[in-house]
């Protein structure tokens, strides 16, 4: 009788520690990023790299133990589809648009994009400092399909500037450094990260990039699904944006940036 009783208490034993394991065990969280968003997010031999990859990196590490994060890159469109039937948890990096109400909520922004125009040294002989008024009759350079400045876009539609598309950030920087467009309108970070992977003869000119003016900014965030709704949601997004602030106030997410813009 004594040895079953033992036998007993040795059972219950391991089931409350089995119990307090698995509920102290961390949540397991996916956030999935765009595929092909350089250098924001992007898959590169393999590998899921970007600015923004690297900041939630870090705050992966402070959501912890808590919450195990996992970041997977997913084709943007896709990724927008499963955030919005709710297959998918949390998504990076939308700006904020009204159309998408299946995003609720939105997190603190994470960073600001913002879209510039790079000139040719010819056209900024001519001190260009206000567009588009100083920018009449120029030819600007774009990447086919993108949409960068509803300021651009009107004064295209309006006639003052020429909008030439090419297709990719490369392309148009070396139409700019060959003297075929007049200037160049694009996101500065990627331009700045293309500039590097153009071909030697580029650098040997010491072609380089001048910034005449900014036309748009746009914060972006982690986008939380509306119907993806786990018990844990509201802590997670407490903890996620006191991360991403502390990031920003120790000047992390500045530093991470340096990396790609300089």
């Amino acid at each position: 009788m004594i040895i079953l009783k033992i036998k007993q208490f040795i059972g219950v034993f391991f089931a409350l520690v089995a119990a307090s394991v698995t509920a102290n065990a961390a949540e397991k969280i996916i956030i999935y990023g765009d595929d092909d968003y350089a250098p924001y997010s992007y898959v590169e031999d393999g590998r899921f790299k970007g600015m923004y990859v690297e900041i939630l990196s870090e705050t992966a590490k402070m959501l912890a133990p808590d919450y195990m994060i996992e970041l997977q890159p997913i084709p943007w469109k896709r990724g927008l589809a499963e955030l919005a039937n709710g297959s998918s948890f949390a998504l990076f990096p939308p700006g904020l648009k009204k159309e998408r109400d299946y995003i609720q909520p939105y997190s603190i922004a994470i960073y600001r994009e913002t879209v510039v125009l790079f000139c040719n040294d010819k056209v900024l002989k001519t001190p260009r400092e206000n567009f588009p008024d100083d920018f009449v009759g120029l030819t600007i350079g774009v990447n086919a399909g993108f949409l960068l400045s509803d300021r651009l876009m009107d004064a295209a539609n309006r006639g003052v500037v020429k909008l030439e598309p090419a297709k990719g950030n490369e392309a148009n920087l070396e139409k700019l450094a060959l003297n075929r467009i007049d200037c160049y309108a694009s996101d500065r970070a990627a331009a700045i990260y293309s500039l590097k992977r153009l071909p030697p003869y580029f650098r040997s000119v010491n072609f380089r990039l001048r910034e005449a003016v900014e036309l748009s900014g746009e914060d972006t965030f982690l986008a939380y699904s509306i119907k993806n709704n786990p018990t844990y949601k509201t802590d997670f997004i407490r903890k996620m944006n006191s991360a991403l602030e502390r990031m920003q106030r120790s000047g992390e997410i500045a530093r991470i940036e340096k990396g790609y813009v300089q």
